[in-house]
């Protein structure tokens, strides 16, 4: 339900069954179930060195998908605890895995700034990728790492040429590859190259259906082309699958898709549906009471639903 991916490693089989699971959720940034693969993975195989990767990479918070802070100290931890193991001896790599080791310790060495993590992290993912031309993840990874980058310019067409054409090989090859497919919408997210985008965003939601952000992303390529019933209905389906989810785990209420529902009401303002962007409006009340009800922590529950009332009042009359 999150798409098809080959990732060799040398974690135990079952370890490596809830690795390649976790690396599904991270091309769509889901990554909080991605963080709970990877502890599963660890505990299933301690040595198993490719799940402390994973669990580093699930701070990456490419393309800062995740609102808020902490990534950034919480990925340093988790490498530097991947360190100390590896000093110790008691992790397990093989060649092919110290080299994705390497990356991620410059994805979070100690005491740089983000940018400069990031461009460090991209220069040794293009290393990655030339060095193991055959590996798709190597290759998926590096896109991703350049769009990240802070002198990414989507409009470029040069910029989006580079990264695309990296991803364009291998959708032609896997039209499965979660990450591909989300990495493409990304990079073809602008009016001028959003038809580019249509066969990709026709494919993401229903090869990953379990993600909510996978079920949103499409609409990014939607609204460009003027798209808002598929808007609308993309981000229905996000949001109801990141409710399902919170529920299901026991996660607090803040750890919905309100992003998903800030689009769902964007979609029914364009398409005239005053109801039911009344709805989305009644959808936050009752998600604010709820919250103060069990006490919880609302995250950025507050500024989310405000942003979205003040755009509920200044667009419909």
């Amino acid at each position: 339900m999150l798409g098809t991916i080959e990732f060799p490693t040398s974690g135990v089989p079952e370890a490596h069954a809830e690795f390649i699971v976790g690396v599904l959720a991270l091309h769509s940034f889901w990554y909080e179930e991605a963080r709970d693969r990877f502890a599963t993975a660890q505990r299933i195989d301690p040595g198993f060195g490719m799940a402390y990767w994973g669990e580093a990479m699930s701070y990456d918070n490419a393309l800062g998908a995740v609102p808020g802070t902490g990534n950034e100290s919480a990925g340093e931890a988790v490498v530097a605890r991947m360190d100390r193991l590896d000093a110790d001896g008691r992790l397990r790599w093989t060649p092919r895995e110290r080299a994705w080791a390497d990356a991620v310790r410059e994805r979070f060495f100690p005491g740089r700034p983000l940018e400069d993590r990031r461009r460090a992290y991209a220069g040794a993912m293009d290393r990655l990728a030339l060095q193991l031309p055959d590996d798709d993840e190597a290759t998926a990874f590096a896109a991703l790492s350049f769009l990240a980058l802070p002198t990414y310019d989507r409009e470029s067409a040069l910029h989006v040429v580079t990264v695309a054409s990296m991803l364009e090989e291998i959708y032609e090859r896997n039209r499965e590859h979660p990450g591909v497919l989300h990495y493409l919408i990304h990079a073809y997210d602008t009016p001028t190259f959003a038809p580019m985008g249509l066969r990709q965003a026709r494919i993401y939601a229903r090869i990953a259906p379990a993600s909510s952000h996978a079920l949103h992303m499409p609409s990014h390529i939607f609204r460009h082309l003027g798209m808002w019933e598929a808007v609308a209905a993309s981000n229905e389906d996000a949001y109801r699958a990141s409710a399902e989810w919170q529920e299901r785990t026991g996660r607090p209420l803040a750890a919905r898709d309100f992003h998903a529902l800030d689009w769902m009401l964007a979609a029914y303002v364009n398409l005239g549906r005053r109801d039911d962007a009344d709805g989305v409006l009644d959808e936050l009340d009752r998600v604010e009471a709820e919250i103060l009800r069990r006490g919880q922590d609302a995250g950025d529950f507050h500024s989310l639903a405000a942003s979205m009332r003040a755009y509920h009042a200044s667009e419909v009359p």
